[in-house]
């Protein structure tokens, strides 16, 4: 059975230019909420476009509560322009009045309490600047079931999935195979855990380096708080981070790493990686001072999301810092929400803050001089390319779904290599197909990644560690298995200090156990490496970044073979690739009528071109009008 995930942050009945598709997005496939065309501009737009928007519902809710959400409503009477007149009036002087910038260790504290009334709808900022300054006004609200099966209003509620979401009909999930009766089992031990900030290792257990110290852990159950509360669960939701405690807690990994006490990012981390704007644009959303209109629409925001972006992105820095500074050997930040979408000034993707932008910038504080980013979630990090494409101190690297560009956020090709000083710098290793499998991984680890890795000697590796690449993610559509994440963490630590930061991964098992195979290799323990055989479309991603990069980095010189581009079909791709060794018979006739249906979508834009241009058949004289030829390509 297919599920959709509908619009869960806001519905507008309007559409604004960064986000055509903002009513709702279909999250099984993540396709990009915006063309390719329009993706410059939305990585740096201010997202205000409200004069056509005459009401919102924007979805807000008391954490850990299942009662039905609440809601931020446009006053009835509201004409367009009005929430327009609301900005330029008492918020205007809010948005226009910064923080100083050099205020390097004034932090963003911990949500005050609740306002009350209707004056917390136009909250000025407090004397302290606290950057999470109460609950949003709610009007009362409706829970809105919109998973496209029929429900009884007068009937019981519809039962979900725990761990990957999906609609049950079953106590037995159809989906992932999870039991209803196994619910119990996600999370026992996540209680015994505790919540202080330090906490030693187990007796018995032995450091990864007597010179390093233990390998650090970051979490904080605070970071449970950012939460949409809807009936419908949405994918990013605070079971994740329980899960993954409750694992690691459960098989006694918690007890041998050096528990870390999680904190808040200082404006100055924030500000090396985000624009003012766009942590007072948050301040005021999650306030609820303004109407959160222009967030994007797969993206919830509550009255504690500001404080757990914070705690998300200054745990990131602090492990990052740690092991940089010789404190501790590696390191890892179980933290959400994630981070690896957002833009210097969007929020978007389920992300708010760049946790490893952030990281990396207060690693090279500390003293790290180059650091390398390595991405595997199964989408790609367009936020943080984008911060770093012109910095050649940074490297970021990134194995990611691409689609031919239809995969969520549509960005990532190997072609994008950086711009200006940090042209070579970006290295993507896009995937063309879903239910990609251990072998790719292995392989572009092998052939490209560690070869540059090894050749841009950097001081510290931080992963993006998402797990939604894993088998049985519900949005991912890959095959890894935890022995495979495992094995990329070990090669990694082999080049230099590494830090892992959680990013995505919504089956709460598989993200799981994954974060526990890569947490035992931090430990010390040996991974089992999966052989590097990669698939077809595995092996052409891969000779792609190849070639994009071989001009830049020695170790990759002539190391592929003429390839052709992605504007050719993908049945000649996989003609290639059969003709290197890689069988692609089945691949390729699997996608063969998805190619004839493009090739007769090029002859129609084609034709359209042609008449457009005035070309035509000229039918007396039998031939041609001057200019295009019999090939099909126009003259000079």
């Amino acid at each position: 059975m297919q599920r959709c995930y509908w619009s869960v942050g806001l519905n507008v009945s309007c559409c604004f230019l960064c986000y055509p598709s903002v009513s709702f997005r279909r999250y099984e496939h993540m396709i990009s909420p915006y063309p390719v065309e329009q993706q410059q501009h939305h990585s740096t737009c201010l997202p205000f476009s409200l004069e056509s928007a005459a009401s919102a519902d924007v979805t807000t809710t008391k954490c850990g509560s299942t009662q039905p959400t609440k809601s931020i409503m446009a006053p009835a009477n509201c004409q367009p322009g009005h929430i327009l007149q609301v900005l330029q009036g008492s918020s205007q002087q809010q948005l226009m009045s910064q923080p100083a910038a050099e205020d390097s260790q004034e932090t963003l504290p911990p949500a005050k309490q609740q306002l009350s009334g209707a004056a917390s709808a136009a909250a000025t900022e407090s004397e302290d600047d606290s950057w999470t300054s109460g609950q949003p006004v709610s009007s009362p609200g409706y829970e809105e079931f919109e998973d496209g099966d029929a429900w009884d209003p007068n009937g019981p509620l519809p039962q979900y999935c725990t761990n990957c979401t999906a609609r049950l009909h079953v106590p037995e999930c159809s989906d992932c195979g999870h039991s209803s009766e196994q619910d119990s089992k996600l999370f026992d031990s996540f209680d015994s855990c505790g919540s202080g900030s330090h906490a030693a290792p187990a007796a018995g257990s032995k450091p990864v380096s007597s010179a390093a110290g233990w390998p650090i852990i970051i979490w904080d159950d605070n970071m449970l708080l950012h939460e949409e509360g809807k009936a419908v669960p949405h994918p990013e939701r605070p079971d994740r981070l329980r899960a993954v405690i409750a694992r690691l807690a459960r098989n006694g990994l918690t007890g041998r790493c050096q528990r870390v006490g999680a904190r808040t990012a200082t404006k100055s981390e924030l500000l090396r990686v985000h624009t003012q704007e766009h942590l007072h644009r948050l301040r005021l959303f999650c306030s609820g001072a303004v109407p959160a209109l222009s967030m994007p629409s797969d993206t919830y925001i509550n009255q504690h999301t500001l404080h757990c972006a914070a705690l998300a992105a200054g745990s990131a820095a602090e492990a990052a810092v740690q092991v940089v500074r010789g404190e501790a050997a590696h390191g890892a930040a179980i933290i959400r929400p994630p981070g690896h979408h957002a833009e210097s000034n969007t929020a978007m993707g389920f992300c708010f803050f760049n946790n490893a932008a952030v990281a990396a910038r207060a690693a090279q504080v500390a003293g790290a001089q180059r650091v390398l980013i390595l991405d595997w979630d199964v989408h790609h990090g367009n936020g943080t390319q984008h911060i770093f494409e012109q910095d050649p101190s940074v490297l970021y690297v990134s194995l990611h779904r691409y689609d031919r560009g239809s995969f969520y956020p549509g960005t990532g090709a190997s072609e994008e290599v950086g711009d200006g000083r940090g042209e070579g710098y970006t290295v993507n290793v896009p995937w063309d197909a879903g239910n990609m499998r251990n072998g790719d991984y292995m392989a572009a680890m092998q052939q490209v990644i560690l070869p540059i890795a090894r050749e841009f000697l950097p001081s510290l590796i931080i992963i993006s560690a998402g797990f939604d690449a894993a088998e049985g993610d519900p949005i991912g559509g890959c095959l890894l298995t935890p022995d495979c994440f495992g094995a990329m963490t070990a090669q990694l630590m082999a080049v230099a200090p590494t830090v892992l930061l959680l990013e995505g991964g919504y089956n709460l098992s598989a993200t799981a156990t994954s974060t526990e195979a890569c947490l035992r290799v931090l430990l010390g323990e040996q991974p089992t490496y999966p052989a590097a055989c990669p698939s077809p479309f595995g092996w052409l991603a891969i000779q792609a970044a190849k070639k994009a990069h071989c001009r830049y980095w020695s170790c990759l010189a002539g190391a592929y073979p003429q390839l052709i581009g992605h504007q050719h079909s993908l049945q000649q791709q996989l003609r290639l690739a059969g003709a290197a060794g890689y069988g692609a018979t089945a691949a390729a006739q699997q996608f063969e009528q998805d190619n004839n249906e493009e090739q007769e979508w090029e002859n129609e834009e084609g034709e359209e071109y042609e008449a457009e241009e005035g070309y035509e058949v000229c039918e007396r004289a039998g031939e041609e009008t001057e200019g295009f030829e019999d090939n099909g390509v126009e003259g000079t």
